[in-house]
């Protein structure tokens, strides 16, 4: 009986040992795939959508608006054109790219076109004051104005439409399975993608223009006149940087990357709001930034008299400015 106790005893402590071990691994495999998921594949940055989203990557190809003569794809150093009208908020979603452009109605057209520059459509003009939406699992979110102000959601197969929560919003973002949203006095609030759970968030702040990375939500405060983040559950509300004193910034896991209209440039600082410095010097007083497959996309005066703006390249260190032919 002692012995048959003992030998329970070793195989319990055994298979302890092992379910240990097991888990060790797991975790060293883990982090393992993250860390080369982290090096080879690049960060989508959502921060894009809150500049205009004039640009985009997949694998590769490259894709970003022209400004006014439209989105252009670069594949092995090859650029086609797509369309002719400017885009804002381009988004992929499998073979086809989806946009919003102001038609010569001037109207704000929702369009989509194949990656290959074929099967041009409009799917449906929207009533938007806010110049960006985002697409999942086959639905549009976006904010309607057109009869009161509220976040919309379309079905791009059926072309239904229901609102999902009526207010004065400002600014929104969809992370995941919740949207997160500013109103007119600069609170904030969340509801889900099927239209519950509305949440106040914060009601302390004047929250503008809001991005999120991981578990921060990182905005624009008017009163503080600076760069301010807080968790997603509203706590802990702290200024990043009061040297990031407008709107026009983007927030990346590499970095914060924003306007200085003073001095007219694009900096970068960290993410502590630490170690700032200029990437490039512009000519305009307004600008927009993306962040694409490890270059900075942006707009700066045109050279040609036709349109007020262009859109030009440079890497994210600055040290190297890629033309874009006009």
């Amino acid at each position: 009986m002692k012995n048959k106790k003992k030998k329970i005893k070793l195989n319990k402590r055994r298979i302890i040992v092992l379910i240990i071990l097991a888990l060790i691994l797991f975790l060293i495999i883990f982090g393992i795939i993250k860390l080369i998921t982290k090096f080879i594949l690049p960060e989508k940055v959502v921060g894009n959508y809150a500049n205009m989203g004039l640009a985009l990557a997949d694998g590769n190809t490259i894709y970003y608006n022209k400004y006014e003569k439209g989105i252009f794809k670069v594949e092995k150093n090859e650029e086609t054109q797509l369309t002719e009208e400017t885009a804002y908020s381009i988004t992929l979603d499998g073979d086809r790219i989806y946009y919003l452009t102001v038609s010569s109605e001037n109207t704000i057209d929702l369009n989509s076109v194949k990656t290959n520059g074929e099967d041009l459509k409009k799917i449906k003009t929207l009533a938007t004051s806010i110049s960006k939406f985002y697409l999942k699992d086959g639905f549009i979110y976006y904010v309607s104005d057109k009869e009161s102000i509220g976040l919309n959601k379309l079905s791009i197969e059926s072309g239904e439409e229901s609102t999902l929560t009526v207010a004065n919003i400002r600014d929104f973002v969809l992370d995941d399975d919740i949207i997160y949203f500013t109103d007119n006095v600069g609170f904030l609030h969340s509801i889900t993608i099927d239209g519950t759970d509305l949440k106040d968030i914060s009601t302390e702040y004047n929250i503008k223009n809001i991005q999120i990375l991981k578990n921060w939500i990182y905005f624009y405060d008017e009163n503080e006149n600076a760069l301010c983040k807080i968790k997603k559950n509203g706590s802990s509300k702290t200024t990043v940087a009061t040297f990031v004193n407008n709107e026009t910034y983007n927030v990346t896991s590499k970095g914060i990357y924003y306007f200085d209209a003073v001095n007219k440039q694009i900096c970068r600082c960290d993410l502590k709001g630490k170690k700032s410095k200029s990437i490039v010097s512009l000519n305009t007083s307004r600008t927009h930034i993306n962040i694409v497959d490890g270059m900075i996309y942006y707009l700066d005066n045109s050279q040609d008299t036709s349109q007020i703006h262009q859109i030009y390249r440079i890497k994210e260190n600055g040290k190297e400015s890629i033309q874009i032919e006009y």
